[in-house]
């Protein structure tokens, strides 16, 4: 049963004062549940701190955060090696040490099993918190060895952000039988937002790398620093991916609702928007809606490629948006 964060936290604070915390745990829910919110007021209890603003700021000497950092968006081996490593070695401070993997479903299989020795057999005062929306595409020997702790959505519907109303906006706006001409201009404005979201990831990822470079200069050589302007860069590039992933979630979700007021079923993913997705459904077949569906979703499997990412979107749009195409 999906829990609210609150009363994830009381149970999880309770088995602290109890003694009796697991060494690794799944925290598990949809984007905007709260994972990271949930690690980030027990790592603070843990620790008898403040609680932190985001999972890059409880970085320390004995907690390491391991994400996707490559372009193609997996954790590699290494940084399992690495936090393996962090794990067995001493520590002057009798605390945990807490390793956090965010988007534990992009572990290779590689890392994966290199992985499951720890899980078998933890080091002492060590806690694993794995964070997903998709704890079904890890192995089951993983998924056997740790709590799972899932979480209840406290976000309205997809991408609810600046970037999500954006694009519900646009599609409000979208005749129902649209023409070539059409489907160019919102391929324009689509790659316009696309544009708007890679320049902000990639502002909020240079603010975290000037903190973390204040705050670990006098630590830490400068080649190491150096090192980490490429672990930035990779975050940066895989936080637009799972930015764009989620406004493609959009484009889909739309017409689903189409489909869904076509056949009759109660469920809309954007009920504030019914009135444009029943128009959209009333001028469309069900047969026609499913194949700009299976379009969008083409189109989303193609960006992930090397295709020209503008190019690939406005022909993907013609596919998708123009009813001469929708058939």
């Amino acid at each position: 049963m999906a829990l609210e964060i609150d009363t994830a936290f009381s149970y999880l604070s309770n088995s602290l004062k109890k003694k009796r915390l697991s060494h690794a745990y799944l925290i598990t829910g949809e984007k905007g549940s709260g994972k990271d919110e949930l690690v980030l007021k027990l790592i603070a209890l843990i620790n008898s701190q403040s609680q932190d603003n985001s999972l890059q700021d409880v970085i320390s000497e004995n907690v390491r955060l391991i994400q996707p950092e490559s372009k193609s968006r997996r954790i590699k081996v290494e940084q399992m090696r690495d936090l393996e490593e962090m794990f067995y070695q001493k520590s002057s401070k009798s605390q945990y040490k807490i390793g956090i993997i965010k988007d534990a479903d992009r572990l290779g299989e590689q890392a994966e099993n290199a992985f499951l020795k720890t899980l078998e057999e933890p080091p002492d005062q060590c806690l694993i918190f794995l964070i997903t929306s998709f704890p079904e595409q890890l192995l089951d020997t993983i998924l056997s060895r740790c709590i799972k702790v899932p979480l209840k959505s406290i976000k309205k519907h997809i991408a609810d952000n600046e970037y999500g109303n954006y694009l519900r906006g646009l599609l409000s706006e979208m005749p129902t039988k649209g023409s070539i001409s059409d489907a160019l201009s919102l391929s324009k404005k689509f790659s316009e937002l696309l544009r708007s979201v890679k320049e902000d990831c990639e502002k909020n990822q240079d603010e975290v790398r000037k903190s973390e470079s204040e705050k670990f200069s006098k630590t830490t050589d400068g080649k190491w620093l150096k090192s980490r302007e490429d672990f930035h860069k990779a975050i940066s590039h895989s936080r637009y991916l799972a930015e764009r992933s989620s406004l493609f979630e959009v484009l889909i979700s739309w017409a689903g609702d189409a489909i869904r007021q076509k056949v009759n079923v109660g469920f809309l993913d954007f009920p504030e928007h019914s009135q444009f997705t029943k128009l959209l459904s009333d001028s469309h077949t069900t047969d026609e809606l499913l194949a700009r569906v299976s379009a969008l979703e083409n189109l989303r499997t193609d960006l992930e490629t090397n295709v020209q990412e503008i190019l690939a979107i406005e022909v993907g749009f013609i596919n998708a948006f123009t009813s001469s195409y929708v058939n």
